[in-house]
C-alpha cells in the first residue's frame, strides 16, 4: 500500500512539472495577436511597433498622419492616442474613429486607427427663400459644393440663416435640413419657412413701480414700427441686450435684488407683437456706513499719504445715499486720480459692498493700497522708424526727473493717437523701478507707425455748391527739410516725412464752384507752442448774377493757452474780381466788381470742450473772431466781429451706445463800416438756413434801372438760432434729425425780418466714404418775409471713390 502510493506521487509531481513548462512557453504564444482596448494598463509603457490608418478612400494617408503623436518606437501612452483621435476629429474629415491596440509576440503594440470618412456635400441649395436672394444667404452659410459634411458648420449655417431673417423683421422664420436628401445623394439642403414680418406695435412694462415707461423705454433697443424711421423689427439677440440693459439700469440706482424678463404676444395673423418687460424691482438699497482702509500684501495697514478723512471728502456718494453704482464709480475715480496727480502710479482703489441685516442697507468699505511715490526717469521711444522723436515727445508730457502725473499715461496715448500719425495700439507704460533708485521709473512709449500719405480721387456735392470732383495729395507727417538723396528716396515715399508737418494739394474741378490749393502747416515752429501755417488757393464760383474769381494767400499763427483754449493770428490777402455779371444784377454788384485788392489781419479765440470731432456727443465749441480788412494797405477798409456757439447734450444712449443728440447752435456777426463788398457779407439759406433758398434771406438789390429785384446782396448783420436732434434709427448707418432753424440777416443790428423754418430728414453714414455723412434735410418756413424764395429740400455729401 505505500509503494503504490509513492509511485503515484511520483507520477503527479512530473505531470504538474510538465503543466508548468507548457504554460511557459504556450501561454504567450497564445496571447500573442490578442487585440486590446486602446486605454488597457496592460499595454501602457510598452514599445510601439507600428502605426497604421484604416479605412481612407479619399484622403491622403501622408496627410493623416501628420496629425498623428504617436509613432513606432515610442512608449505606448493612451493620453497620446486620446489625443490623435481628438485632432482627427478637429480635421472635419471623419465621422467615426476609433482606434485598436494589439498585443504582439514580441511584446510591442501595434496600433490600428479606424476611421470612417464623411461623406462629401454634393450641393448646398436652398428653398423656400423669398424675401432673400439665393446669393445672400450662400454668403451666410460656410459650407462648400465637395467639402465634407460638417454638424458643426450646418448647424451655424442654419443659426445665421435666421439672424438674417431675424434681421430682416421674420422672427418666426424657421430653418432645417433634409436629412434624407443629405444622406442619399449627398445634396444639402436648407428648408427655410419664412413666416410673416413681425412688427413690434406696443413695448409695455409690468411691475415697474419706481420708474416711469418712458423713461425705461430709453435703456431698450426694441422699438415700435413707425413709418420710415422705425422698422419695429423683432429680434430675440436684442431682447436679451434689453434685459440687461433693464438690469443694469435698476442696479445703477440702488435696485440690487431686481429681476428682469420679457414676454412676446402675438397678434392671430402672427404680423404683429406685444413685448412686455417684466420687473420685479424689489428693495432700493440705501448706504448705512462707509469705511475707508488702507491695505498691503500682508494684510490692512494705515493710510500713509491721505487720511481717511480726506478720502471721504473725495466721494461723490455718502452715508444715507442710494446705492447707486454710477455714482460709486466716480468716487473710485476720484479717489484714484488724486492718488496718481501725486505720483502714487501704483495705486490701487477697490470697494466691498455687505448687506446688513434685514433692512435695505449696505456698508461700503473702501480699500486703499497707496503704493510708493514714482518720479520720472527716461522717455524711451520704440516703433518710430519715420517720425523723429521730437515728434512724439512734445505730446509726451512726463518730464524726467519730475513727479510723475499718473493721469498723463492715458492722456499721452490720446495725444499721440489724435495726431493721427499712428495707430490705436499706441502704448505708454511705466517700467519697473530701478534697483539703485526705487522712485526713479523709466517711461516706455510704444508706437506703431500708419500710412499718413495718401493720394485721393473723389466727389462732393450739395444743393449749395452743385457737383466737385477732386484729386488731392495729402502727407500728415510732412517734413520739408527733409529732400530726398537719390530718386529712387523720393518715389519709395522715404523722402519729406517725419516731422509731423502737414502738406496737402488739392484740385477740385466743378460745375459751381472750383477750387486749386496748396498749403503747409506745422504745429509746432522751432520746436515751440506755436503752430504755423501757409496756404494758398485759387477759386472760382458761380452765382446766379456773377461769376466770382479770387486768388488768396494766407500766412497764420496759433497757440494752444491750456487744454480747451487756443488763440490764432493771421493775415490773408486777395485779389477778387466779380465777371460776366447779369444785366439785371443789383448795382451793389457793378459796383464792387473790382478786381479788388483786399489784406485782412485776423484774430480767433477758441474754447472747446467737445469729446470728438465728428458725431459728437457732448461739449461745447466757443469761437470768438475779429477781422480787420484794409489795415494794412487795401482798396477797402471794414471790420468784421464775429461770435459762433455750438453745444452739444446727449439726451439718451442705447445699449450699444448708440447715441440721441441735442445740437444747438447760435451765431453772431457784425461788419462795421459800409465799405465791405457784397461777397463779404452775410447770408444765410441752403445748408445753413434749411427751408430757405442758398443765400436768399438778405437785403435784396435794386437793378441799374431802379428796379427792385429778389438777388441778395448780403447784409452787415447776421444773427441765427438753431436746435438740431438726431436719434439712430438703424445701426451706426442711419439717424434722423428734427431740427429748428431761425435768424436774420440785415443791415443794422436787430431781429427785423425775422425767419423760422422746421423740418426733418436722414444722416446715413458709410464708412467707405469717411466719417462726413450724406446729409438730407426737407425744411418748411413758418415765419418768412416778402420776397424770401423758399427751398423744400437741401442735401450736402462727400463721396470718395
Amino acid at each position: 500500500m505505500r509503494r503504490g502510493t509513492r509511485v503515484s506521487a511520483d507520477v503527479f509531481g512530473r505531470l504538474v512539472r510538465l503543466m508548468l513548462l507548457w504554460l511557459a512557453f504556450v501561454l504567450p504564444t497564445a496571447l500573442a495577436g490578442r487585440s486590446a482596448s486602446a486605454q488597457s494598463p496592460d499595454l501602457v509603457d510598452r514599445p510601439i511597433s507600428s502605426v497604421s490608418v484604416v479605412g481612407l478612400s479619399r484622403l491622403d494617408e501622408t496627410e493623416v498622419r501628420n496629425n498623428l503623436r504617436v509613432a513606432p518606437g515610442q512608449p505606448y501612452d493612451p493620453e497620446a492616442v486620446r489625443g490623435d483621435v481628438s485632432n482627427l476629429y478637429r480635421l472635419g474629415q471623419f465621422r467615426t474613429v476609433t482606434v485598436d491596440a494589439t498585443l504582439q509576440p514580441d511584446g510591442t503594440v501595434a496600433l490600428r486607427y479606424i476611421v470612417t470618412e464623411q461623406a462629401l456635400i454634393g450641393e448646398v441649395q436652398t428653398v423656400g427663400n423669398k424675401v432673400i436672394s439665393d446669393q445672400e444667404l450662400r454668403s451666410v452659410i460656410p459650407l462648400f459644393r465637395n467639402a465634407p459634411r460638417d454638424d458643426f458648420l450646418i448647424e451655424r449655417s442654419i443659426r445665421n440663416i435666421k439672424d438674417l431673417y431675424q434681421e430682416k423683421g421674420h422672427y418666426l422664420a424657421d430653418v432645417e435640413v433634409d436629412e434624407s436628401r443629405l444622406a442619399d445623394s449627398g445634396i444639402l439642403i436648407f428648408k427655410i419657412v419664412e413666416g410673416p414680418r413681425v412688427k413690434v406695435k406696443a413695448i409695455l412694462f409690468e411691475g415697474n413701480d419706481s420708474f416711469p415707461a418712458n423713461e425705461l423705454k430709453a435703456q431698450v433697443r426694441t422699438k415700435t414700427a413707425f413709418f420710415i424711421f422705425s422698422r419695429g423689427q423683432l429680434d430675440q439677440d436684442r431682447l436679451l441686450d434689453d434685459v440687461a440693459s433693464l438690469d443694469r439700469f435698476y442696479k445703477d440706482r440702488g435696485f440690487v435684488d431686481v429681476r428682469v424678463d420679457r414676454r412676446i404676444e402675438l397678434s392671430p395673423d402672427n404680423k404683429e407683437a406685444k413685448v412686455t418687460y417684466v420687473i420685479a424691482e424689489g428693495r432700493q438699497y440705501r448706504i448705512r456706513d462707509i469705511a475707508i482702509e488702507g491695505f498691503s500684501p500682508s494684510g490692512t495697514r494705515p493710510l500713509a499719504v491721505l487720511s481717511p478723512e480726506q478720502v471721504m471728502a473725495l466721494l461723490a456718494i455718502r452715508t444715507g445715499d442710494v446705492y447707486q453704482r454710477d455714482m460709486l464709480d466716480r468716487s473710485l475715480a476720484s479717489i484714484r486720480d488724486t492718488y496718481l496727480v501725486m505720483g502714487y502710479v501704483d495705486v490701487q482703489v477697490q470697494e466691498t459692498s455687505i448687506r446688513v441685516g434685514e433692512q435695505p442697507e449696505v456698508d461700503l468699505i473702501i480699500s486703499i493700497r497707496e503704493g510708493g511715490r514714482s518720479r520720472a526717469g527716461l522717455v524711451l521711444i520704440q516703433g518710430n522708424y519715420i517720425t523723429k522723436d521730437k515728434v512724439i515727445r512734445r505730446e509726451v508730457r512726463i518730464q524726467p526727473g519730475r513727479t510723475i502725473d499718473g493721469r498723463e499715461l492715458q492722456r499721452s496715448k490720446d495725444r499721440l493717437i489724435g495726431t493721427q500719425l499712428f495707430g490705436q495700439d499706441v502704448r505708454v507704460t511705466l517700467q519697473q523701478p530701478g534697483a539703485e533708485d526705487e522712485e526713479a521709473r523709466d517711461v516706455l512709449v510704444e508706437v506703431k507707425e500708419k500710412n499718413t500719405g495718401s493720394v485721393n480721387f473723389g466727389a462732393a456735392f450739395g444743393s449749395d455748391s452743385g457737383v466737385i470732383g477732386e484729386v488731392s495729395l495729402n502727407q500728415r507727417n510732412f517734413d520739408i527739410a527733409d529732400y530726398p538723396k537719390s530718386f529712387n528716396e523720393l518715389i519709395s515715399g522715404r523722402a519729406f516725412r517725419g516731422a509731423g508737418q502737414r502738406f496737402s494739394l488739392v484740385v477740385a474741378p466743378g460745375n459751381d464752384v472750383s477750387t486749386y490749393s496748396i498749403s503747409l502747416a506745422d504745429p509746432r515752429l522751432l520746436e515751440s507752442d506755436i503752430g504755423g501755417s501757409v496756404a494758398g488757393f485759387i477759386r472760382s464760383r458761380n452765382y446766379d448774377q456773377y461769376t466770382e474769381d479770387q486768388i488768396n494767400g494766407s500766412m497764420s499763427l496759433s497757440r494752444r493757452l491750456g487744454d480747451i483754449w487756443s488763440g490764432s493770428t493771421s493775415f490773408i490777402w486777395r485779389r477778387v474780381e466779380l465777371k460776366d455779371i447779369d444785366e439785371f444784377a443789383p448795382v451793389e454788384v457793378y459796383d464792387d466788381a473790382g478786381p479788388l485788392n483786399l489784406d485782412t489781419v485776423g484774430l480767433t479765440l477758441t474754447r472747446n470742450t467737445v469729446d470728438r470731432l465728428f458725431r459728437p456727443s457732448r461739449g461745447t465749441n466757443l469761437e470768438l473772431g475779429v477781422g480787420l480788412t484794409g489795415l494794412i494797405n487795401g482798396d477797402r477798409s471794414y471790420t468784421t466781429l464775429r461770435a459762433n456757439w455750438t453745444g452739444f447734450l446727449t439726451l439718451d444712449e442705447d445699449f450699444l451706445g448708440r447715441r440721441s443728440v441735442l445740437r444747438l447752435n447760435a451765431q453772431l456777426a457784425y461788419i462795421i463800416g459800409n465799405d465791405a463788398p457784397v461777397y463779404d457779407k452775410f447770408y444765410l439759406g441752403g445748408r445753413s438756413f434749411r427751408g430757405f433758398d442758398f443765400r436768399t434771406i438778405s437785403p435784396k438789390g435794386v437793378d441799374r434801372f431802379g428796379q427792385q429785384t429778389t438777388d441778395p446782396i448780403g447784409g452787415n448783420w447776421l444773427v441765427f438760432l438753431g436746435a438740431q436732434y438726431e436719434f439712430p434709427i438703424f445701426q451706426q448707418l442711419l439717424s434722423g434729425v428734427f431740427f429748428v432753424d431761425s435768424g436774420t440777416v440785415t443791415e443794422d443790428p436787430g431781429f427785423d425780418q425775422y425767419r423760422v423754418s422746421v423740418g426733418a430728414g436722414l444722416r446715413i453714414y458709410v464708412p467707405a466714404f469717411g466719417p462726413a455723412p450724406i446729409a438730407l434735410d426737407f425744411g418748411f418756413p413758418v415765419v418768412k418775409q416778402d420776397l424770401d424764395q423758399e427751398q423744400l429740400f437741401s442735401f450736402s455729401a462727400e463721396v470718395p471713390f
